[in-house]
């Protein structure tokens, strides 16, 4: 049996992989492309971080020939997740556990409810950047949190552990955490502040920085996202919060959110669980969230808009 399976390997899922497989691991990569699959098996995956890059040999499968894995990595887009973890339940053992590290809100649940399997999720900062399949770049911060959904599960509670101990194991620094979820939404709602405003103003951090109007919307729709997780009791800490945004758009000028890099590619993009999730929980709670609800319906006509030119003239 594999010790992980990578479900969604992008850049993230990738590199994740490839630190596990170079540490010693049995990794798996799951590819919807059969050709994607065979370039990795024949060449390796490649990961160039600090120091000369490294090449490694994990498995790399489509779902017809995937194999059981301990546990099971999601990486994909929140949209891609019950497709692609659909496309392997014939291989989920009993005691498999799913785990989460994906962007957004809600993933952990996601993937609860297509298997009735333990579930860790969490959160990470590692930047990676695919420069072509099997070959990712990745020079930054590597903290990763991770727990428990359900701390009443002994299987994912130890899971949770003896993740964090691999992935360090991996070079990569994580840690168990009792709450997850105030990790995973700290993070949710700086990305909700800037993605968006990103995306659709065709601009990087840098581009916020010098407009002071879009400026004070980020720092709006980060207030929002904030007082929705207070109302759900998740410990946000909004000083810290105020202060990456800043701090983002002053040093990080010419990054380009993978919200950004969706709109340019013509892509879904993941708004439903961020400023969407944000306005779903919002309204159970009878909250008012506007500047976040005009993010989020702007966000969907941007996404379908080559789609609707596409339709001129029918």
């Amino acid at each position: 049996m594999n010790d992980v399976m990578i479900v969604g390997a992008g850049a993230l899922g990738t590199f994740v992989g490839a630190r596990l497989a170079e540490a010693g691991f049995a990794v798996q990569l799951l590819y919807r492309s059969a050709s994607s699959a065979l370039k990795v098996k024949l060449e390796g995956v490649t990961i160039e971080a600090e120091g000369a890059p490294v090449t490694v040999f994990p498995d790399a499968v489509t779902a017809e020939n995937a194999t059981p894995a301990r546990y099971v990595m999601v990486f994909t887009k929140t949209y891609q997740s019950e497709e692609a973890l659909r496309s392997i339940l014939p291989v989920l053992q009993k005691d498999t556990v799913l785990v989460s590290l994906q962007n957004g809100l809600g993933n952990g649940e996601r993937l609860a409810g297509i298997a009735d399997l333990p579930v860790v999720h969490g959160v990470t900062m590692i930047p990676a950047t695919l420069v072509q399949p099997g070959y990712v770049r990745s020079k930054g911060f590597t903290d990763t949190w991770l727990g428990a959904l359900d701390s009443s599960n002994p299987l994912a509670e130890s899971a949770a552990q003896t993740l964090a101990e691999m992935l360090v194991k991996a070079q990569i620094s994580a840690e168990k955490v009792a709450d997850p979820l105030a990790k995973i939404w700290q993070k949710a709602c700086f990305n909700v502040a800037m993605n968006g405003i990103c995306a659709l103003s065709d601009g990087g951090p840098g581009l916020v920085h010098d407009t002071p109007y879009l400026k004070a919307q980020a720092h709006a729709l980060a207030d929002e996202a904030a007082s929705v997780a207070k109302a759900l009791s998740i410990t946000i800490d909004e000083e810290a919060l105020h202060n990456l945004i800043d701090t983002a758009c002053a040093a990080h000028r010419f990054h380009q959110p993978s919200m950004l890099q969706d709109i340019r590619a013509q892509r879904l993009t993941e708004v439903d669980s961020l400023n969407g999730f944000i306005v779903e929980r919002a309204q159970v709670l009878n909250l008012a969230v506007p500047k976040n609800e005009l993010m989020t319906g702007l966000l969907l006509g941007r996404q379908y808009a080559p789609e609707f030119w596409q339709t001129q003239g029918n």
